[in-house]
């Protein structure tokens, strides 16, 4: 895992934007296990990648359509949706206190969801795919602090198989993390 932190301004973002393959560097270039990323692969480079940014997109539909966004409903995998969920500390809140478990509507933007759930929510959307890298942008700056502990925990349950690269502000966010950079 690793952890970046500074003041806003100071090219944690950019450097994610690089990473995600968005901006292309000005000068040197991406290399991933002595691999430069190129035009040519870029695209499965950006296939191995799960991002979780500071404000979670929903959409007004059910909790397992939110996860496995942009997959045909007849094609999401609930096996995969409920490990996902589990990982992100989800699973207890939607099977023991939503009405219809996975299949309960959530509102536009989430509305019917705290700030943590869908934070959650993201973090197994971006699970889902199985990625080899998972990047969270500012994804608990918004938070409380215990929320922001909640969340934590569900990032600490993700397999150590996986690169999480974390962007905060706060070290305390990151100070769990194999090496930070400031």
């Amino acid at each position: 895992s690793v952890g970046l932190i500074g003041p806003t301004g100071s090219g944690k973002t950019t450097l994610v934007d690089i990473i995600l393959g968005l901006l292309d560097p000005q000068n040197g270039s991406l290399e991933v296990d002595g691999k430069i990323i190129t035009k040519l692969n870029i695209r499965s480079w950006q296939r191995s990648i799960g991002y979780v940014p500071q404000n979670i997109y929903l959409i007004d539909d059910t909790i397992k359509s939110n996860i496995a966004f942009g997959v045909d409903p007849n094609k999401i995998d609930q096996d995969i949706v409920e490990k996902v969920s589990k990982i992100a500390n989800l699973h207890e809140f939607i099977t023991n206190e939503l009405p219809e478990k996975y299949l309960t509507t959530i509102g536009e933007s989430g509305i019917k969801l705290s700030g943590g759930q869908r934070q959650r929510i993201g973090i197994a959307r971006a699970l889902y795919h199985a990625p080899k890298i998972l990047i969270l942008d500012e994804a608990t700056s918004a938070l409380d602090n215990q929320t922001e502990q909640l969340v934590m925990e569900s990032i600490d349950n993700i397999d150590k198989d996986i690169t999480v690269i974390m962007i905060a502000h706060r070290l305390n966010t990151v100070k769990n993390c194999d090496i930070i950079f400031k």
